[in-house]
């Protein structure tokens, strides 16, 4: 079971290198903990997102996304045929 503290309960997540090396500087700056910067992040996105879904956002915001994703797949697979013809 996860640890608890009052009304906070702890959550493991995985964050490329990278991104925790973002998160760690802008926490500096802003003379926090990591936690609680990430914990700030999140609280934003989440109510962002509700407010997202309900006005509908939130659905034409994954469609968008899912059409994004489909045709940056096309598109590699154009940059493939074009290294093939070219070999």
């Amino acid at each position: 079971m996860p640890a608890e503290k009052g009304d906070k309960q702890a959550v493991t997540i995985w964050i490329r290198k990278d991104l925790v090396a973002k998160i760690d500087r802008l926490a500096e700056k802003g003379d926090l903990t990591r936690s609680k910067l990430i914990s700030n992040l999140v609280e934003v996105g989440v109510e962002e997102l509700t407010i997202m879904n309900k006005v509908g956002l939130w659905a034409m915001a994954k469609i968008y996304e899912d059409i994004r994703q489909r045709l940056r797949g096309r598109k590699g697979k154009k940059e493939e045929g074009t290294k093939e013809e070219h070999s």
